[in-house]
């Protein structure tokens, strides 16, 4: 039944139901599908349906539907927690007659509309969602991407139903991308800014950051940061070309990058951005100021003569519906912010790009998030894990991904390849990933 139309019965075509089937039946599975709400139609269509409703109407795969997608507004949810074939699942049903025990349409759309982060939570010090107040985490699923195996549990129940029915997989894909928010370790700063630097070396004791800081100074040494020809040449030979998060902004208590208007800055944002590689990493001071993330944005686009369309928030700190607002209105297209600092694994139960549904506005957006199942600093700072320890996290992750044809995205910063100090060792635990992850 390849190119036939299925078609599924509802009572009520709302926009979180034109979301989440677009998501789940087309993007995931392949199928071409139509929504309607006449059992007329429903019943006399003669090819694959999917009655999704309270009771069932016809001989299609009835599935019994919860209120969450024909509901407005944002209310607390009775999630119905269990399990099904082992995996954990949200909105069960209770109705014998349904195919499925629980509502995977409403479970999706709560793990994908990120729901949960716009009821009331104790923030962590950033102002961030912890992962520990998400139900995937509570529940010990964090590390399952657990929409594609629902997704999965529906093709094998159609297939039953239709044996005929084709269904259309994406392949795996692999997206390294590399934070920049210290281009440099000692270079680009003021002559302030580097004595108070060298200063903070002499009172805690660490002198030889001292002579290295002279040292690059003067040029007898590379600067520990400037990794990026590392970068180039482990990237170009495996042909998996990274994205680059600048951040360009003032200094500031966590924004302290090289001065923005430092010439050598400005050429490397240009050797780095072949192929329009180069994103906004919005700086932290400007999460609640938008007239500074303009100021940002507005700069990094003149430096560069062209338009940046990609994003991904410094600390992974995104406000719902705030931020995602905000860089629409920008003409973000694509963001690489969905994934947790203090632990690996899905925060929307995702492994594929997916358009961010503007939960209190009710409407598909036109930007893109991309998840991010992992990030150098989650191992070695927030898990504490040795190199060792971190590679078979990175492991387990990519067959994940692999196993769902999912996009892998790894997050790394360029200062964690400079295979000095407490990153010493750690370039090789990269080299491993990007090979790993792109054969």
């Amino acid at each position: 039944m390849a190119g036939i139309m299925l078609v599924m019965l509802t009572s009520s075509v709302t926009n979180r139901l034109r979301f989440i089937t677009d998501l789940v039946l087309k993007e995931m599975l392949g199928l071409d599908f139509r929504l309607t709400g006449s059992p007329e139609e429903f019943i006399g269509h003669p090819g694959p349906k999917i009655c999704y409703a309270r009771e069932p109407t016809g001989d299609g795969l009835f599935i019994a539907a919860a209120a969450l997608l024909f509901e407005s507004g944002i209310t607390r949810q009775d999630l119905n927690i269990s399990a099904a074939d082992g995996v954990p699942v949200l909105f069960e049903t209770g109705t014998q007659a349904s195919a499925i025990r629980f509502d995977l349409f409403a479970a999706a759309f709560y793990m994908v509309s990120r729901y949960e982060e716009y009821l009331p939570f104790t923030p962590d010090g950033f102002g961030r969602f912890p992962a520990e107040e998400s139900i995937a985490w509570k529940e010990k699923f964090l590390g399952i991407p657990v929409v594609h195996l629902w997704a999965e549990m529906l093709a094998k129940l159609l297939k039953e139903r239709y044996p005929s029915l084709e269904f259309r997989h994406r392949q795996y894909t692999y997206q390294p991308t590399i934070d920049i928010d210290h281009a440099w370790c000692y270079r680009g700063r003021t002559v302030i800014r580097s004595l108070g630097g060298a200063g903070r070396s002499l009172v805690r004791g660490r002198l030889p950051e001292i002579s290295e800081r002279y040292r690059v100074l003067t040029g007898r040494m590379r600067d520990p940061y400037d990794n990026y020809e590392y970068i180039r040449m482990v990237h170009e030979q495996l042909s998996v070309p990274p994205f680059f998060f600048v951040l360009f902004a003032d200094h500031g208590r966590h924004d302290n990058n090289v001065k923005v208007t430092s010439n050598d800055f400005h050429k490397l944002l240009h050797e780095i951005d072949q192929g329009g590689r180069v994103g906004i990493h919005p700086s932290l001071a400007s999460a609640n100021d938008p007239e500074k993330f303009g100021n940002e944005y507005t700069g990094l686009c003149s430096v560069l003569g062209r338009k940046v369309t990609i994003s991904r928030q410094h600390f992974l700190r995104i406000s719902m519906p705030g931020t995602y607002r905000r860089l629409i209105q920008a003409g973000m297209t694509d963001d690489f912010s969905m994934g947790y600092p203090s632990h690996t694994g899905f925060r929307a139960g995702m492994a594929i790009p997916f358009r961010f549904f503007d939960l209190p506005g009710e409407e598909t957006t036109s930007l893109v998030i991309h998840p991010i199942s992992l990030m150098d600093v989650t191992m070695k700072d927030y898990l504490r894990l040795s190199m060792v320890e971190s590679l078979d996290k990175i492991k387990n992750i990519i067959r994940t991904v692999r196993a769902v044809n999912g996009e892998f995205v790894s997050l790394w910063h360029n200062e964690s390849l400079g295979d000095t100090g407490r990153w010493a060792g750690w370039r090789a635990v990269y080299g491993e990933m990007v090979n790993l992850a792109s054969t």
